[in-house]
This record gives structure tokens, C-alpha cells and sequence, in this order.
């Protein structure tokens, strides 16, 4: 980024919060004062996306732990949001993200495929059920063993006559 002493203010809302940062210079240690853009895109699995500055500089790093909001923390695509940035050695980075007028950001209507289950069914071996409990939770306690097949008591389901036989995979020679 040249460094020009005549470059105008992004936009002028920054102008009455910090004077001296609104220009959008560059201090000594590569830090870019406020200035506004607009998200390009956000991956909301990996936390990560560019912002494309309203200036017309180069597109900007973002990290979701820099963006200014509570909960689950995203840009939405083409959300206008106000940032501050930093120079590293592979470009423009993202230090503090928020909404115009240093609102919290909206953030995207996505979310990533939570891994957890709400609810799974499991096969009690005390009562031969599918349900939400095991054997040992079980709220008939123990019973006598029982084929899980039939239901009767008096073989497993090991011997079931009901049972239909497993077949043999024919083995196939070459």
C-alpha cells in the first residue's frame, strides 16, 4: 500500500470517532486504522473469509476470533462491516471486526453440521427395545433371558426356530 499524505478518509463516520486514525494510514508497526468494507465470503466451518475493502485495496484476512459479536461467530456474504487490519507477510489481516458505527456484526444465517446427537435410540438387552435407554437403566429391571428375536423364554436367540437361517457367501475361485 503507498503511503500518501493527501489520501482522503474511507468514509467519513470515522472522522468525528478518531481523527488521526481515519485516514486509513499505516502506522510503523504495519497496523491500518479503521476503515469500511464489505464480506466477500465466510466459511463458516473453518472460521475464516475475506473482506474486500470500500478503499479498493487488496482483499483482507478475517478470522472468526476477531469478529465483534456474541455467540456463534460469522460474516454473512456481502455483510458491510467497519475493520481495522494489520500488515504480515502475506498480506492484510483482520485485527477487530464489527458492524457499521461499531455495532456487532449479523453474522451469517449458517451454521456448520453440529456432530452431536439430540437423540439415538439404543437397543436394550434387559427388555429387547429400542428406546433411550440400556439394560441397566431399565425401568422393568431384570427379566430372565429371552430370545430377542421371538421374545421367547425358552431359548436365545442363538437356536431361534423362527429365525431364517444365514446363508454361506459362495467363495468364488480364479
Amino acid at each position: 500500500m503507498a503511503q500518501d499524505a493527501t489520501r482522503q478518509p474511507a468514509f467519513g463516520l470515522l472522522d468525528a470517532m478518531n481523527p488521526s486514525a481515519a485516514t486509513a494510514e499505516q502506522d510503523h508497526e504495519g497496523h491500518v486504522g479503521p476503515r469500511r468494507g464489505r464480506c466477500k465470503w465466510f466459511n463458516v466451518v473453518k472460521g475464516w473469509g475475506f473482506i474486500t475493502p470500500d478503499d479498493g485495496d487488496q482483499e483482507v484476512f478475517v478470522h472468526q476470533s476477531v469478529i465483534q459479536m456474541g455467540g456463534f461467530r460469522s460474516l454473512g456474504e456481502n455483510e458491510e462491516v467497519e475493520f481495522e487490519s494489520k500488515l504480515t507477510s502475506k498480506g492484510y489481516e483482520a485485527t477487530s471486526v464489527y458492524g457499521p458505527s461499531r455495532a456487532e456484526c449479523k453474522g451469517s444465517d449458517f451454521r456448520p453440521y453440529s456432530k452431536k446427537r439430540k437423540f439415538r435410540k439404543v437397543r436394550c438387552y434387559n427388555c429387547g427395545e429400542f428406546a433411550n435407554h440400556i439394560a441397566s437403566k431399565c425401568a422393568l429391571g431384570p427379566l430372565p433371558k429371552r430370545c430377542h428375536h421371538c421374545r421367547s423364554e425358552d431359548h436365545l436367540i442363538a437356536d431361534c426356530p423362527t429365525k431364517p437361517p444365514v446363508r454361506a457367501c459362495a467363495m468364488v475361485s480364479g
